[in-house]
């Protein structure tokens, strides 16, 4: 049998008893506030405002590659063979 000796499950009893408390009170600190400055706001602004810039520069790209680069099979043999002017 694999029984856990009595002493050994008090001991674990009060180190999760322990854990527990310990959890409960750093859940009740307040949360500090973070105050950001005036440049540290204009930074992140900057920082979203280039993101949707290279974001919107790379669907552009994409839609105008894809219309570019676009396999476009010939209906019939005779357009197969005809040359492409």
């Amino acid at each position: 049998m694999n029984r856990v000796p009595l002493d050994e499950r008090r001991r674990l009893f009060l180190a999760r008893q322990r854990a527990r408390q310990a959890m409960q009170a750093e859940l009740l600190q307040p949360v500090p506030k973070q105050s950001l400055s005036l440049s540290a706001l204009s930074h992140h602004r900057m920082r979203f405002v280039v993101e949707a810039v290279v974001i919107a520069l790379l669907l552009g790209l994409g839609f105008i590659t894809l219309h570019a680069v676009t396999f476009h099979p010939p209906t019939s043999i005779v357009e197969a063979l005809l040359p492409h002017f």
